[in-house]
């Protein structure tokens, strides 16, 4: 019986083949929707799972201010250790701190490796993270000074073997060995490195005094974990402020699951690139709408396919079919398309996968099996939407008596004329909406990078990745360097235009204690307002006499308004236990994203040499190619086994908004799929209405009616449902896209562009889907017409 009425099923579709094409590719575009969104939903909140003991792991906060400003969280923290932090706190099982190293040399015989990037840890960093060792020592990872943990792909780099264990290397110019070499971590791990070194053997990044380390703590199993956390935030916002609170700093601490930090962090996380909760949400939302899109469609086309055959339904039920039979054959047939588009949806997301993980900046994979969320979530999901589909025609369809329904005395427009009114309205509706995000996104977007940043990065290259060699050769680079023709201006940083800062503190001299400002510090060498055409609006730049011994500071405007101080030239503060003048003000610029105010900066001239991370070049040449090759020859000559980068400053400060440009092509492809799949329903909704007023059709011709008003007439009937969604779409539009923009210091404006081209561009398209098929029938001989039955 089962397998007699699946082949009916598929007779059945077989018979209506554009129908059940539309529900079907509709179906399965929404699976494959939810089928790509979930996996990387999963993705996203299985960050720091794979550490065994993650539940009982947290990250430690710092949180600074200034007297009468908000705390902002730092996710790094002082030196903290068990002798001066945890030994104090018993229910503390292991504390451990990591410092940032960035990128590093490696040299093995001849050969040279470069990017190598590296982390300073404590040893008892493997019995908090988990570690998986594959060579070398197993147990004590960190308990050789000279030797460093090493990840497999590293180890195969170097040595060509991940059985590395015991082999040598030299860094920093001196000799190290491979003490473990551990697997990879997963991709979702919030931290990554190539090497892992211990700081027994490098103390001089042990010792900082201030605040520099990211900082975990592994709780003892059954502690009262809220009565710790506390304890831990109350004893290190002491600690801070001892050290602080004497310059009238505010301070205070918290935890943070490790397995937020990736997602709900509210700073951003340097370690490794983090996501958004609340972009996950939009996500999960855009996959529901796009299946309720498709669903929507299922529902108005199975109702009006269904309407034209009541006769049939009525002689079944005359001849003693059951109502609940009738239920049963229709969410059978209706779970049957819902399981061919699962197929169909699988299939479309495994030939979309590595383009949506190229756009969502993610590695992906489906693992059918060993995934809960697909392995449970894909038949449950099918079953639903199955059964959801089909259970409103199928209630509606079956609930006449066979008398009523053989005699046509049925009264079953207005019900079900509401219902598809309803759904129609809230396809559009939805279309109009995801149309006017994606505009006004990309309108932020455009703004932002459109920005006058107050600076030039156009055509400024920094060099970085400079051996010790490089960096007290500098002098002779940049004389070199200037005499390249294609070169007006050299510099050079410790931090990257457009990137990062320095934290510092500083007050007038002379003023209490308690007076002492925050700021962020840029440390830098003669000629970097001139390579980056920053305004001085009053004093002078740093000049090379003043490279000796510098004990001037550069503000920018928003410093001297914290300051709270007139004509601040020459003016005193006292910085680093020691007097400096302020010697120039420079006109503010966006030297952060436009998500931040501009905050106080003050720039500081450096002699140390071994500070330079980054010499800049301003260039006045398209060739960049060929100016590149004279440049990186320059720095071979004083150092021939060195391989240096390049980084261009204006694409740093375009990259700021990758994140917003990610959603923004996300939620534009959604809007695609939902205007398709919205004028797919309506293509098969007016098909339906026209084949059913064939003869009005021709009743209206033979009266004298051309194709044109019958087309015309035929879309008044669209054009308000299609009004009335444009009304319902501007205020959700609004609302979502004013609180979307509030994250931003610096926006946009929303005007009326936005509403007006989505709504008619949905108006268009629709016209074109109902105008094409009305006008095919209202051009039909009418004796045809008044022929049909």
């Amino acid at each position: 019986m089962f397998l007699y009425k699946l082949k009916l099923s598929f007779r059945s579709l077989a018979k209506d083949k554009l129908n059940s094409i539309i529900n079907i590719f509709g179906l399965a575009v929404g699976m494959a929707a939810v089928i790509l969104i979930s996996i990387y939903v999963q993705h996203e909140l299985s960050y720091d799972k794979f550490n065994t003991k993650h539940e009982r792991i947290y990250h430690l906060i710092s949180l600074l201010s200034d007297a009468g400003d908000d705390l902002q969280p730092l996710e790094i923290c002082k030196r903290l250790t068990p002798e001066n932090f945890a030994n104090a706190i018993p229910e503390i099982e292991e504390i451990t701190q990591l410092y940032r190293g960035y990128t590093q040399n490696v040299t093995i015989g001849d050969q040279h490796f470069t990017g190598i990037r590296c982390h300073y840890v404590d040893t008892n960093f493997h019995k908090i993270f988990t570690l998986e060792p594959i060579a070398g020592e197993s147990i004590n990872l960190f308990s050789n000074p000279n030797g460093v943990v090493m990840n497999a792909t590293t180890a195969k780099k170097l040595f060509g073997t991940i059985n590395a264990g015991g082999k040598e290397f030299k860094m920093f110019g001196r000799l190290l060995n491979v003490n473990t070499v551990v697997k990879d971590l997963p991709l979702t791990s919030h931290y990554d490195f190539d090497i892992l070194l211990p700081f027994s053997g490098f103390s001089g990044h042990a010792n900082f005094k201030s605040i520099e380390y990211h900082t975990y703590v592994l709780l003892k199993q059954g502690v009262d974990e809220p009565a710790i956390i506390k304890k831990i935030e109350n004893s290190y916002s002491q600690l801070l402020d001892d050290a602080y609170g004497q310059y009238g700093e505010k301070t205070g601490s918290y935890l943070q699951k490790l397995t937020d930090i990736h997602l709900k962090s509210d700073y951003s996380p340097s370690l490794k690139p983090a996501g958004d909760i609340k972009a996950i949400y939009v996500h999960i939302l855009l996959a529901l709408l796009i299946l309720a899109i498709a669903i929507v469609n299922f529902v108005n086309i199975t109702t009006a396919r269904y309407d034209d055959k009541l006769n049939q339904i009525g002689i079944k039920k005359a001849i003693g079919a059951e109502r609940s039979d009738l239920i049963r054959d229709f969410l059978g047939r209706t779970l049957l398309m819902s399981i061919i588009a699962l197929l169909f949806g699988v299939i479309i997301a495994e030939i979309l996968l590595s383009s949506f993980g190229d756009l969502m900046n993610r590695t992906l994979s489906i693992e059918y099996l060993s995934n809960p969320i697909l392995y449970y979530g894909l038949p449950s999901m099918t079953l639903i939407v199955g059964l959801l589909s089909g259970l409103y025609p199928a209630l509606t369809i079956t609930r006449y008596n066979p008398a009523t329904i053989i005699k046509g005395n049925l009264q079953t427009g207005k019900g079900k004329n509401l219902l598809s009114r309803i759904l129609l309205i809230f396809q559009f509706s939805t279309s109009i909406v995801l149309i006017s995000v994606v505009i006004i996104t990309q309108q932020q977007i455009n703004y932002m990078k459109k920005t006058d940043l107050g600076f030039e990065p156009e055509h400024v290259i920094a060099i970085n990745n400079l051996s010790g060699s490089q960096k007290q050769g500098y002098s002779t680079i940049k004389q070199e360097l200037l005499k390249l023709p294609e070169i007006s201006s050299v510099s050079a940083s410790h931090h990257l235009p457009g990137g990062g800062a320095s934290g510092q503190i500083f007050r007038l001299y002379g003023s209490d204690a308690k007076t002492t400002k925050k700021f962020d510090e840029y440390r830098v060498k003669p000629d970097y307002f001139k390579t980056l055409k920053i305004q001085i609006i009053e004093g002078k730049a740093f000049d090379e006499s003043q490279v000796e011994n510098c004990r001037g500071i550069i503000l920018n405007e928003t410093a001297v308004k914290n300051l709270e101080i007139d004509n601040p030239l020459g003016k005193l503060v006292w910085f680093h236990e020691a007097k400096y003048e302020i010697q120039a003000v420079v006109k503010d610029f966006h030297y952060a994203s436009l998500h931040e105010k501009i905050s106080p900066l003050m720039f500081t001239c450096f002699k140390h040499n071994g500070n330079i991370n980054f010499v800049l070049l301003k260039v006045k040449t398209n060739d960049i190619n060929g100016i590149l090759s004279k440049v990186k020859e320059i720095f071979k000559n004083i150092d021939p086994s060195r391989t240096n980068y390049h980084l261009f400053i204006d694409d740093i400060c375009r990259d700021r908004y990758q994140l917003e440009e990610r959603s923004q092509a996300l939620t534009s492809y959604s809007s695609v799929l939902s205007i398709l799949l919205a004028l797919l329903g309506l293509y098969a909704l007016t098909l339906f209405i026209v084949q059913k007023r064939t003869k009005e059709i021709g009743i209206r011709k033979v009266s004298g009616a051309s194709a044109l008003r019958i087309t015309t007439l035929f879309f008044a009937t669209f054009a308000k449902w299609l009004a009335l969604a444009f009304v319902i779409s501007i205020p959700i539009s609004w609302y979502i896209m004013n609180r979307w923009l509030e994250q931003f210091a610096y926006k946009t404006q929303i005007g009326v562009f936005p509403f007006l081209f989505s709504g008619l561009l949905i108006a268009l398209f629709a016209l074109l889907v109902v105008g094409v098929q009305t006008w095919k029938a209202a051009n039909q001989n009418p004796v045809d017409s008044l022929r049909s039955e």
